[in-house]
């Protein structure tokens, strides 16, 4: 495995990135870099034109035509049943910006409509968007649906969609709704059997109709549930000579085993290399399960983990996981103790006071769970924050930062995720980052981050960079 430095990278592709002061007017290299395929070429006036054919009635569309027709809604299936919803409390989910809620909303300006999110950014762009002038709308973003009853539930799925997740949240609905209430479901597959197969298992006749662009499922709740699944799932991994134990649930990256990503960064920061020392604080970004995070604060004393995730039940996963391995888990991201204790002085006297009121008598700490007795000096410790906008708290204290950036979004998430790393660390410290496509942050990094490097780990791309000593 041979670390090949950036300035090497781009001399051998002959690439340049035009990064300027801010990073919201970047462009990604791949977008600043197109050929010159695709333009417009002049018409020649010279060369007769082919006439295009009339429209008219029962003329058939071309290939072509059809392409630039614009494509539905995610949750456009569901939207053609807006006007059957009905109940006093409507309960639903989105795979977009919320249309489904503000039309059910408009429809019913009386009732209570409440559309579920799993992740804190499209929750934000849809609270944006739809919940002005609508009172009786509300955007939550939570573990799970929100409790108490409701008269109608409606669920878009997609059939690329996660199977877990869709069963979990088809069988929370049903345990929301009302005896009598109804439940509607869409998929865009108009060949699904798989979801129809699911819902038999929880209602007793489930009507099914055809859409232009999938299909719908009908049913009515007429009994409560007699077996409820739990589709949490516990599994361990072995980091060195340790064994790391984790929770995971549908929806979080990645439910049910340690990924081969992550096993890659705790490859690349294993020992000799001597990565994680006493007293460090890792920013663990993109956290999922917080399996990254966890393995390393257990591999010295005294580290801090703070993990980040726009999913709520990624963070839920991660203090669960942290519990598991005898973390203690804190309510808030603390100080360093260069900013809560500035001199020797009072750092000493803190210390003395400390071990002077654990001598009278042990104090019980709201942090630890089931009302534990305050750990030792050694333990570390984690937090959490759900935020997908890279704004993380005490910028400039972290030793070290651990990332994962997912690969859609067309390198917008990963940018975040490098705006985040380049604020938290500290002069010296150091980011670890993996990706299958390393030449974007290759060509990128750079300009925030100096010492950028590249080495391959089990198919992966291993990427390094280190924060200037003067800001």
């Amino acid at each position: 495995m041979r670390w090949k430095s950036s300035k090497k990278y781009c001399e051998e592709t002959n690439r340049s990135c035009h990064w300027r002061n801010s990073w919201a007017s970047v462009k990604c290299p791949i977008e600043s870099h197109k050929s010159h395929f695709g333009t417009k070429r002049p018409q020649d006036n010279t060369m007769p034109q082919k006439p295009r054919p009339k429209k008219g009635p029962g003329r058939k569309e071309s290939k072509r035509e059809i392409a630039r027709q614009p494509k539905p809604s995610k949750d456009s299936v569901l939207m053609s049943v807006v006007d059957e919803i009905e109940g006093e409390r409507i309960l639903c989910s989105s795979l977009t910006r919320a249309p489904l809620a503000a039309a059910i909303a408009d429809h019913l300006p009386e009732s209570s409509v409440v559309c579920f999110y799993l992740d804190v950014f499209l929750a934000e762009q849809a609270r944006q968007q739809v919940c002005e002038g609508r009172p009786n709308l509300s955007i939550v973003c939570e573990t799970d649906l929100p409790e108490g009853e409701f008269d109608t539930v409606a669920f878009p799925f997609l059939k690329q969609g996660e199977a877990e997740l869709t069963r979990e949240l088809m069988q929370q609905g049903y345990e929301r709704l009302k005896v009598g209430g109804k439940m509607f479901v869409s998929t865009n597959n108009p060949r699904d059997k798989w979801i129809k197969e699911q819902l038999e298992m929880l209602f007793d006749k489930v009507a099914t109709r055809p859409h232009t662009h999938g299909l719908i499922y009908t049913a009515t709740k007429t009994e409560l549930l007699k077996r409820v699944r739990d589709f949490t799932a516990e599994f361990a991994f072995r980091d060195g000579e340790r064994i790391v134990k984790a929770i995971s649930r549908p929806s979080v990256f990645s439910h049910r085993e340690l990924d081969v990503g992550s096993r890659a960064l705790l490859e690349a920061t294993m020992e000799p290399t001597k990565v994680v020392r006493a007293g460090m604080r890792i920013l663990d970004i993109g956290c999922g399960t917080g399996t990254v995070g966890i393995a390393l604060a257990l591999r010295a004393p005294r580290v801090h983990v703070h993990a980040v995730d726009s999913n709520p039940r990624a963070l839920q996963c991660t203090v669960r996981s942290a519990a598991l391995n005898g973390l203690r888990v804190l309510n808030r991201l603390p100080k360093p103790l260069s900013m809560a204790f500035p001199t020797k002085g009072e750092v000493s006297k803190a210390i003395a006071k400390k071990a002077a009121a654990k001598k009278a008598a042990p104090t019980v700490k709201e942090d630890l769970p089931g009302g534990l007795t305050e750990p030792e000096d050694d333990i570390s410790t984690l937090s959490t924050q759900l935020d997908a906008e890279g704004d993380i708290p005490l910028p400039g204290t972290f030793d070290l930062v651990m990332a994962n950036p997912p690969y859609y979004s067309n390198w917008a998430i990963a940018k975040i995720f490098v705006e985040g790393a380049a604020r938290a660390l500290k002069p010296g410290g150091k980011l670890f980052l993996v990706t299958k496509n390393g030449e974007w942050y290759l060509n990128n990094l750079p300009f925030v981050l100096a010492d950028v490097q590249a080495r391959d780990v089990r198919d992966y791309v291993i990427i390094t960079a280190k924060q200037r000593q003067s800001r």
